[in-house]
């Protein structure tokens, strides 16, 4: 009988414990945007979602104010060494929009920096590279 009342008093303790409070949603943060180029060839830059979490489905949109006949990109850690993350690129006409879908590993900073490195094909062939610097956040 005493063993059944200890089982029933640590039953009781943990299932009050487990009990939480309703936690209030996270605000939605902006995407995340940036400007690069000079005045000729500008182009802006956004990830959503705007905080860049690890382990989650980004979308990376590529404005270009001159057309573009190819877009690549890859993601490389500036924190620490996470390898190459290739970026793929399709045009969405109906936007005039380049989109890349991808994910970023987790790693142990929870406020990683990321290097984006650019290539831009124009109509002609000429290339250019781009970089800029992104944090994605775990916590």
């Amino acid at each position: 009988m005493r063993c059944f009342s200890v089982v029933a008093i640590l039953l009781f303790v943990v299932g009050i414990c487990g009990c939480e409070d309703k936690k209030e949603p996270a605000a939605e943060v902006a995407d995340w945007q940036t400007a690069l180029g000079d005045l000729q060839h500008s182009i802006q830059l956004s990830i959503s979602p705007g905080q860049i979490p690890v382990e989650r489905l980004l979308r990376l949109q590529l404005r270009s104010e001159q057309p573009l006949q190819k877009v690549s990109a890859e993601m490389t850690g500036v924190s620490m060494y996470m390898g190459r993350i290739p970026l793929r690129f399709t045009f969405d006409a109906a936007t005039g929009l380049w989109v890349s879908d991808f994910m970023l590993g987790a790693c142990s900073d929870p406020q990683m920096i990321w290097q984006l490195k650019l290539q831009l094909t124009d109509s002609s062939g000429n290339v250019r590279q781009l970089s800029t610097e992104v944090q994605s956040s775990w916590r």
